[in-house]
């Protein structure tokens, strides 16, 4: 079997166990769920020389301590892993053992996990210390799998290289500190943000730039770039991704009302349009807003699908999920808290499920 369909069969087997695991103990869940996916991902667990259970990282205030497991490659551990019972919300009191293990040799990945929530951390910030945040977060049972599958693989055997890791790593750290960034500019935007717009040719304000006169433009800045993105911002609690960062919500008043004369959801200029995935997305969520009330979205992208989750008066009411591949296109439809599940090639027909959401 490919890591795929070897993947997807140990998420069901996890679900099956559904009811069981509040009452799996510490060593319990080693063993029912943490030993079986790092099984899953191609290690030999019964290998001493490749898993190791209780590894040794002596901290200089005290000897013998022992982390829950290292895996091992040519001797030296490439991920420690230390693991609490399945029913235990993982925070960052968890994390301290973990930090004292992971300044004691070269590793660069250790993981911390209850089974179900998988925490990555490594030392991006400071080499030989472990970051404070992971950079990698996933829960098993409540996250979509096409959103981690592909980061999860990178782990594997067959896969891991520390080098490509460590890469994605900064990656993914990058692009959060940008939505964050982002994301907080729009909510207020910063001194630099106004600073910068302020100190633009295009201004010539003539005049050194005081806090006083970014003070005064601060709230003109926001509401500028609120426009010109299309959005309001709205927190979204998000209980299973620990660790994780908030995203934007578009709000698309502002944005489709401004794009009414080139609506790519019209059937008249459907066919004349040769879609790409992100075209598809714009028609989409045109089409929806057109015909949902108090329509709005919440997006997210991987190398693999676009998911727009779709929410009327802040009830999520269906998500689309298309396949970048073979431009796929599943909707699943939420009437009363109960999803319905559609898969189709055709927007027209797409369409049609959108507008039997009843609100």
């Amino acid at each position: 079997m490919d890591f795929n369909e070897n993947f997807n069969n140990y998420i069901a087997r996890l679900q099956n166990m559904k009811t069981q695991l509040k009452n799996l103990t510490e060593e319990s869940t080693k063993m029912s769920l943490v030993m079986p996916f790092f099984s899953m991902l191609g290690y030999d667990i019964f290998n001493a020389s490749e898993i190791v259970p209780e590894y040794t990282c002596d901290v200089a205030t005290k000897k013998g301590e022992k982390v829950d497991y290292a895996i091992l490659k040519d001797g030296d551990p490439i991920m420690l892993i230390e693991v609490k019972r399945a029913g235990l919300k993982l925070q960052k009191q968890q994390q301290g053992q973990l930090y004292r293990y992971f300044s004691t040799n070269r590793c660069r990945i250790a993981i911390l996990t209850n089974g179900i929530v998988y925490q990555f951390f490594s030392d991006l910030n400071v080499p030989n210390v472990m970051d404070d945040d992971p950079f990698l977060s996933f829960n098993l049972l409540e996250d979509d799998t096409a959103l981690y599958s592909s980061s999860v693989r990178q782990f594997s055997k067959e896969k891991f290289n520390i080098k490509n890791v460590i890469s994605k790593a900064i990656f993914q750290k990058y692009s959060k500190v940008v939505q964050k960034t982002l994301k907080e500019d729009l909510l207020n935007p910063s001194d630099e943000m106004v600073k910068y717009f302020l100190s633009r040719p295009e201004i010539k304000t003539g005049n050194r730039i005081t806090s006083q006169m970014i003070e005064k433009y601060r709230e003109a800045t926001k509401k500028a770039m609120q426009k010109v993105f299309g959005v309001t911002i709205n927190e979204f609690s998000d209980d299973s991704k620990e660790n994780d960062y908030n995203t934007l919500e578009h709000n698309t008043t502002q944005l489709f009302e401004n794009n009414k004369d080139n609506d790519l959801s019209n059937s008249d200029q459907k066919n004349n349009v040769e879609y790409t995935p992100e075209l598809l997305q714009k028609a989409i969520q045109e089409f929806a807003y057109n015909h949902i009330t108090a329509c709005t979205f919440k997006n997210e992208e991987t190398d693999e699908i676009i998911r727009i989750h779709i929410y009327s008066t802040n009830n999520k009411v269906g998500v689309v999920k298309i396949q970048k591949a073979n431009m796929a296109i599943q909707f699943r439809r939420i009437q009363n808290g109960k999803p319905e599940i559609f898969d189709t090639n055709s927007f027209d027909e797409l369409k049609q499920y959108i507008n039997s959401i009843t609100v």
